[in-house]
Formats: structure tokens, sequence, C-alpha cells
């Protein structure tokens, strides 16, 4: 697809920061994913995925995101 052509995708429909969630093994931020058709078969079978944003951490590869927050994720009190 041209990018030019290209549109965002609706909120909610992709991956962002998720609000006040950090990695228990490095403190850096967890994006919360919307899966797409290809994470979504095979390898994850997910409809939510959760990862670390620190690429360095062992934490980077992720985990599903049910409804609870993925066991390695927790979320600030402040």
């Amino acid at each position: 697809m041209d990018p030019i052509q290209a549109k965002p995708k609706a909120a909610g429909s992709t991956a962002h920061i998720a609000d006040g969630v950090f990695c228990k093994a490095c403190g850096w931020p967890v994006v919360h994913a919307c899966c797409n058709d290809e994470m979504s078969k095979g390898t994850w079978d997910a409809d939510y995925w959760g990862y670390c944003s620190n690429k360095g951490c062992a934490n980077h590869k992720g985990a599903e995101w049910g409804q609870d927050l993925p066991e390695f994720a927790f979320r600030s009190e402040e």
C-alpha cells in the first residue's frame, strides 16, 4: 500500500503504551496491542498482546493480555 494513501487505524485496533502499566523486571512501560490476523493465528493465538517496550528486557517478547494484566506487568499506584 502506498504510504501516502494509508490511514491510521481506529483507536483500540492498534498498539499503544498502556496507561500506568509497567514491566516488573525493568520498570519500562508496557505496550498493549490488538492482534492483527497474522498475530492471532499460529504463534500467539491471542486477541490482545502485551510486551515490555524495552527491547533489551526478557519481557520484550510479551504475553497474551486477557482479562488481567500479563504476569510480567504491574499497574502503578500513581
